[in-house]
């Protein structure tokens, strides 16, 4: 063989095999510093659910200012609101749930669940039965704080040492932090705080397709007769100025101001949000709004931009309401949020509910023909 072909083949046989020994190497170094990884990452999340595991006994602080003391993880937990029973089983205690209101309707196996006679009804919202209440053995009963009877229930109640956790929130964190509270105090606070962090990127996502976008203005009507409206210190104020709206009623003097009808005229309001039956007996429709006296001046009327929101989802403080903020910045900005909502039957889906599959084809009216709660006048 020629020389020059021998001298070729050594130096190929020298670089392959300094290739592969640096290979080799390199491959060592770099298991072992995933392996490293690994063992930082696995002590991390050892401390994460350390962090994220509840001892009992438990001390919170409700949103009543109490000291609220849970011996044990509870096991019969009654909810004296929709919103709260929402939480909880969003929090996976659906198991654990054995007392609702009459007006508990969401996740729809909560209706089930009542027909079979698994949950009892333990009175209404502004209603509920002491005596119906301790019938089902609870350790812990979850109100609010802003209802009268509900702050009344739970001195009696916890007369009978049963424990009371009450809530009052005013904005869309304050319900996060609500969830977060529900969670610690049920043993599920690792969910809890998953489940605020997904609802966050939610909402994030939200303020970022309407960022620098023109403010709209948007009156939503709370009730008709009179004419009621959301104002400062509530969370569907907050929720219109996340979906990048402005509040033609931010400046109101109350959280609930009733307003004149030549007020909306004078503010002319871009859309018009109204609940789709409030208490059940709302029913209001388009063309009684676009005739009433004067309100064919108003842009939203003029550009047919006067829309339904479901009630429910609206009005109560619990994980929904980040479903409430992606209809409202449809509403508000079509343009901007067509990647996070659908249409089915004409109606816009956000999609939360796609995701949790409650709005399939043929089980839409079982979503909206729901009772009501008017839980935003009191929380």
């Amino acid at each position: 063989m020629n020389r020059h072909w021998v001298a070729l083949l050594v130096v190929v046989v020298i670089v392959e095999a300094f290739v592969i020994g640096y290979l080799v190497d390199t491959n060592n170094r770099l298991s072992g510093e995933l392996s490293e990884l690994q063992g930082k990452y696995q002590g991390l999340l050892s401390k994460y659910e350390l962090v994220t595991t509840v001892q009992y006994p438990l001390k919170l602080v409700d949103d009543a200012n109490r000291v609220v003391v849970i011996k044990s993880e509870p096991q019969r937990i009654v909810s004296m609101a929709p919103s709260t029973t929402e939480i909880l089983f969003a929090l996976g205690l659906d198991d654990r749930v054995v007392g609702v209101t009459y007006y508990c309707n969401y996740p729809p196996e909560v209706n089930e669940l009542k027909e079979r006679g698994r949950l009892a009804v333990i009175g209404g919202y502004w209603t509920p039965d002491v005596e119906k209440i301790v019938a089902v053995r609870p350790d812990l009963v979850i109100g609010y704080a802003s209802v009268p009877s509900h702050v009344r229930v739970a001195e009696r109640l916890e007369s009978m040492n049963v424990t009371v956790l009450l809530l009052f929130p005013r904005h869309l964190n304050d319900v996060f932090d609500n969830i977060v509270l529900v969670g610690k105090a049920c043993g599920k606070l690792k969910e809890a705080q998953e489940l605020v962090q997904q609802l966050r990127a939610r909402v994030e996502r939200v303020v970022e397709r309407v960022r620098g976008l023109p403010k709209v203005k948007v009156y939503f009507e709370l009730w008709f007769d009179p004419l009621m409206s959301a104002g400062p210190g509530t969370f569907i104020d907050d929720l219109i100025g996340l979906a990048g709206g402005e509040n033609i009623f931010h400046d109101a003097q109350s959280s609930w101001p009733v307003v004149d009808s030549e007020q909306v005229i004078i503010r002319n309001p871009d859309v018009i949000v109204l609940p789709d039956k409030y208490m059940s007996d709302y029913n209001v429709s388009i063309e009684d709004v676009k005739s009433r006296p004067g309100w064919q001046a108003i842009s939203a009327v003029k550009n047919n931009r006067i829309y339904f929101i479901n009630d429910d989802m609206i009005f109560r403080p619990g994980p929904r309401l980040v479903d409430a903020l992606e209809f409202l910045a449809k509403y508000i900005h079509p343009e901007a949020l067509r990647a996070i909502s659908v249409v089915v039957d004409d109606r816009v889906y956000s999609i939360g509910d796609v995701i949790s599959k409650l709005v399939l084809a043929g089980y839409a009216s079982q979503v909206y023909n729901t009772h009501s709660c008017p839980e935003a006048l009191s929380a």
